[in-house]
């Protein structure tokens, strides 16, 4: 008999402990190192001007060109993934970013600057919410939303810690330091975990997704089908890319992701940059960030967890964009309000991005399936993050440039996020056709 068999996902004796849950850990890790790479971003904005002369907007252009081609690979490494499995994607993309920061921390040039920023997209695009989400889909029927909570919570984890550190690295010692210990966090931290704990799917272990049903429960000659209230219900079709394209719910959803990783996107190349304007020192604005992104944390696992429970997540979605929406408005008094601005914005901004991010794989899986799911999440991400989190902080920078305050560009982002969630509501359950 063989142990490592299981019904449902249900390990026997001889493994008491689901092996999926262990892999949920060890995506939560490498969510950290992942969003230590997205977030610190706007702790390096300052710096880098203030050493080279560059503008702004010129130096947020490098952050746009990481979400950029990091959107634009993403149909590629969701290709891989369906097809050789997330495992070495994780490893390759690992592999990218630390010799990508590595670098990055002997730049000297705009284009050099540049040029990296692109490299490390790529890199980005294989350890994200797709192939994240990816892995968990195959592991998890049965408490998905849960699993995708907690391994995407890391990513708010990594900017709640990395944030800070860098912030205390770059005003202490020089932001070349700062790129150097994100640079060993890949190679060291992230490339080890995947290598000894990822396994791709849990038949590769002789397991079965958690809460698939046994076989025992399918129909046969002499008995009929046993369900109960608590078996979970599985995905009722699994689409490929080109039927998911021919439904209005992609395109919506599309929409409402371009739009909120737009508006999401200037706020988090700028934001610490836009604390030190007002007054702040380096460190502190690097803490006030970090502690937005912890909130997100809780975002993250709340709206998994909460996903479980609702029949259509769309409408969750429009909620989440929606607390963005008033949590930068509040911004938009830190003058008069000060540390009510901040207990507005902090705990809004950060619930509802963590929310956000954490609905983008679990709104694939529950309208589309597992069968495609890099292949759709992949096509999703390449409008959410090529489109709009590319388009974000260089027109952020923009109008920083021309008229010396971010007023006017957290105004466009209020709107913005409140467009998105009206896609988000109108977007319909997809339907066979």
């Amino acid at each position: 008999m063989d142990d490592l068999k299981s019904e449902g996902g249900r390990a026997d004796r001889g493994e008491r402990v689901f092996y999926g849950w262990l892999i949920v850990g060890v995506l939560f890790f490498i969510s950290i190192i992942d969003g230590g790479f997205t977030y610190t971003f706007s702790t390096f904005l300052k710096p880098l001007t203030q050493e080279f002369g560059w503008s702004r907007a010129e130096t947020a252009t490098a952050f746009s060109l990481y979400l950029f081609v990091a959107g634009l690979v993403l149909p590629v490494w969701g290709w891989l993934i369906d097809h050789v499995g997330a495992r070495w994607v994780f490893l390759l993309s690992a592999l990218i970013d630390g010799v990508a920061l590595l670098l990055l921390s002997t730049v000297h040039s705009l284009t050099g600057f540049y040029a990296l920023y692109l490299f490390l997209g790529v890199g980005l695009a294989g350890i994200g919410p797709m192939p994240v989400g990816k892995v968990i889909t195959q592991w998890f029927v049965a408490k998905r939303g849960l699993a995708m909570g907690i391994a995407l919570v890391g990513a708010s984890g990594g900017g709640l810690v990395l944030v800070p550190l860098c912030g205390f690295l770059i005003a202490e010692f020089s932001w070349r330091l700062g790129y150097q210990v994100l640079a060993a966090l890949s190679l060291f931290g992230m490339l080890p975990l995947v290598w000894f704990f990822v396994i791709n799917t849990p038949e590769e272990k002789g397991l079965k997704p958690l809460g698939q049903n046994s076989p025992q429960n399918s129909p046969t000659k002499n008995h009929t089908p046993v369900t109960t209230e608590q078996e979970p219900k599985q995905d009722a079709r699994d689409w490929t890319l080109r039927q998911a394209l021919s439904t209005p719910t992609f395109w919506l959803l599309g929409v409402a992701f371009c739009l909120g990783l737009m508006a999401a996107g200037a706020v988090h190349a700028h934001q610490v940059a836009f604390f030190q304007d007002a007054g702040y020192s380096l460190e502190l604005a690097s803490t006030i960030t970090g502690i937005s992104l912890g909130m997100s944390m809780a975002g993250r696992f709340l709206a998994g967890w909460i996903s479980e429970h609702v029949r259509h997540p769309h409408a969750l979605l429009a909620e989440c964009l929606c607390m963005q929406a008033v949590g930068i408005g509040a911004l938009l008094y830190l003058e008069s309000l000060g540390f009510w601005a901040l207990a507005l914005f902090v705990p809004l901004f950060g619930l509802g991005y963590g929310g956000m991010i954490v609905l983008w794989p679990l709104t694939v899986g529950h309208d589309f399936g597992r069968q495609s799911f890099g292949a759709i999440a992949g096509v999703l991400g390449t409008l959410g993050l090529s489109l709009g989190g590319a388009l974000g902080p260089i027109v952020a920078g923009a109008f920083y440039d021309n008229t010396g305050s971010y007023d006017w560009a957290f105004v466009s982002c209020v709107g913005v996020f409140f467009v998105g969630a009206g896609a988000a509501v109108m977007a319909p359950e997809p339907r066979a056709v």
